[in-house]
């Protein structure tokens, strides 16, 4: 089994193509074929299941699938520790955060992050948080920052900051003029929520049942994949929500959306930087993670946010 071999596979499980992972790689499709054929014999397990609609993954596929990615990212990291030894500091880290840190921490970061590493080129990819934690487990990602945890001991987890969840309303809401409502109130109103797999609905369901308050009581008329649709809806006029203190500051500034407090209720969550405990963190991710933890952004992520 050779690397290059992993690298045939990945190619050809990403694409669900032989002719495909072979463009990929600029190989024939018979050669690919031979050399996935060399990793199943050598397994001793069927690994793809050729099928008239394309290449699906078995069971035992999906776990090399895994494995592969990260015994290349293994490479990768050593490759960056011999290069660091030259003083070769060009490199890229993968890193995957869901929508707040994405939208209102990273962007703030950037310039700090180039300043210190200009060698370090940031890949970033969005997503919930239970979809940067598969990515993380894969190998896809390197880093990411999430807005909740789960029960894993794969992952190790560094708390960054605080986000606050915030309600809001519209321009046209009833509730506009109030500066605030009474938990009875709060029942009574009709709600977009983001998505299960989200941080941020994962620590509105945390504090209502803190609380005491039943979540299934509350109108759900929809449930949204990202914060910035969740705001266009409720500015729209339709219904209200929860949302990050940190990704409302210019629609409050310009009208767009209405803050109102709820007395008795008060929900924050951690923001974590997450990372998979059984991987070697490559110098690239190192000197992010300490740069990020050690940065003046996080103190003043409030202001960044209203410019």
């Amino acid at each position: 089994m050779t690397l290059r071999q992993l690298e045939l596979f990945i190619a050809v499980a990403e694409t669900k193509s032989f002719s495909r992972g072979a463009e990929m790689i600029a190989l024939t499709q018979s050669t690919v074929s031979q050399h996935i054929a060399a990793l199943e014999r050598e397994t001793s397990t069927k690994l793809l299941d050729r099928t008239s609609k394309g290449i699906f993954l078995t069971p035992g596929g999906k776990v090399f699938l895994q494995h592969a990615r990260l015994v290349l990212a293994e490479k990768e990291v050593l490759k960056q520790a011999m290069d660091s030894l030259h003083g070769l500091q060009k490199t890229t880290l993968n890193l995957g955060a869901s929508n707040i840190p994405a939208n209102y921490l990273i962007p703030c970061f950037l310039p700090e992050l180039n300043q210190q590493h200009p060698g370090i080129s940031l890949t970033m990819k969005i997503g919930d948080s239970n979809e940067i934690h598969e990515k993380l487990k894969s190998g896809q990602l390197e880093l990411g920052i999430v807005g909740g945890r789960v029960n894993d001991d794969i992952y190790t987890y560094e708390p960054l900051l605080k986000d606050k969840l915030v309600m809001i309303v519209g321009p046209n809401h009833p509730l506009k003029g109030r500066k605030k409502i009474t938990i009875q109130e709060l029942v009574k109103e009709v709600f977009i929520v983001r998505e299960d797999g989200s941080g941020t609905y994962q620590a509105l369901q945390k504090a209502f049942l803190t609380n005491d308050i039943d979540p299934e009581t509350f109108s759900i008329i929809a449930r949204l994949g990202s914060n910035e649709a969740v705001k266009r809806a409720v500015a729209s006029g339709l219904g209200s929500a929860f949302v990050s203190d940190l990704s409302i500051q210019n629609n409050l500034r310009h009208e767009e959306l209405f803050k109102i407090d709820v007395t008795g209720l008060s929900i924050e969550r951690q923001l974590w930087l997450v990372r998979l405990r059984e991987r070697t963190a490559s110098p690239a991710a190192v000197a992010f993670s300490e740069l990020l933890q050690a940065s003046t952004v996080l103190n003043n992520l409030g202001q960044c946010c209203r410019v």
